[in-house]
């Protein structure tokens, strides 16, 4: 699980939000890769995504997402199976392998929950700091894939375990569909390309007045023209033209209170430009009333 190439909002996000076009979205958090044969739901918790990292294959990212009321944070990696075959053999090989990061540890405690092989073990302290910390790892192995679930809390008390648990347990694969019959899923992240599509080709045109005056509302509410299109003769001049462009991640999650209540989503490509052969773009996009996608922003390492 190593050599991702960063992105800072590479995914889809997913809310239980009421009035949009008759679409209706589960609460909590829907990931997946273009590669994996599943979208992974989270359900509740309260997650808000912080941050993702993918790889150009189209088969691995790795999704980190934090709670503001339980407090927990939590990390999902997705890849194919390789060091491992079985849930027991990837919990009992991240444990081998370790991480420098985790220092001293008590506690070590092993067991299954759902699906799922786990370890835990609880750090009085990280780097000399008292955190009262429980780490739990969860594995799970599924079509040639391997997930790897991260869970840990500061400030740990055991009333707090219920709080994993009730992770674990909210997990549901879904099944991606080859049939003209798709699920909500697949139809909003089509919707969501096509619109991510009609926007880039003005992007990729060099049409950066046309590129803003395309974005969703509230962007241009908060986001003055001018900046905009110095930033994007800027982009385009320092990457060049476009060659290729393939979606590598995905997922839906919670909207932004402080900012919108709408359900937002996010599409991450790995992209060929003439003076940048590998690069990670990201575009944002946020539902509208009338069930269309609109571009929010768009991101570049």
């Amino acid at each position: 699980m190593k050599h991702f190439l960063p992105l800072s909002l590479a995914v889809f996000f997913m809310c239980s939000t009421i009035g949009f076009a008759q679409v209706e979205f589960v609460d909590g958090v829907q990931l997946t890769t273009t590669k994996a044969p599943w979208s992974i739901q989270i359900r509740g918790n309260d997650l808000d995504i912080t941050g993702v990292q993918a790889k150009p294959d189209e088969a691995s990212a790795y999704f980190m997402m934090a709670s503001g009321t339980s407090k927990l944070n939590v990390s999902v990696f997705i890849e194919p199976v390789d060091k491992c075959k079985t849930t027991e053999e990837c919990r009992d090989y991240v444990l081998k392998v370790g991480n420098p990061s985790w220092g001293k540890f008590e506690q070590l405690a092993k067991g299954k929950l759902k699906d799922f092989s786990y370890f835990e073990f609880y750090r009085p302290e990280v780097k000399g700091m008292p955190v009262k910390m429980l780490d739990m790892y969860a594995q799970y192995v599924s079509d040639g894939y391997w997930v790897d679930v991260h869970i840990s809390k500061t400030l740990y008390t055991k009333v707090d375990r219920a709080l994993f648990e009730k992770v674990i347990n909210s997990i549901v694969f879904i099944p991606k569909k080859a049939t003209p019959d798709i699920s909500d899923f697949e139809t909003q992240l089509v919707k969501g390309q096509s619109a991510a599509s009609a926007w880039l080709s003005l992007w990729d045109k060099s049409k950066c007045k046309e590129s803003f005056a395309a974005l969703a509302p509230l962007t241009k509410e908060n986001i003055d023209e001018v900046l905009w299109i110095d930033y994007c003769k800027r982009a385009i001049q320092d990457f060049g033209a476009n060659r290729t462009r393939k979606p590598i991640a995905a997922a839906f999650a919670r909207a932004l209170p402080a900012k919108t209540d709408r359900p937002l989503a996010i599409l991450a490509y790995h992209s060929s430009f003439e003076n940048q052969p590998s690069v990670v773009e990201i575009t944002a996009l946020m539902l509208q009333k009338d069930g269309s996608w609109w571009v929010t922003n768009y991101l570049t390492p």
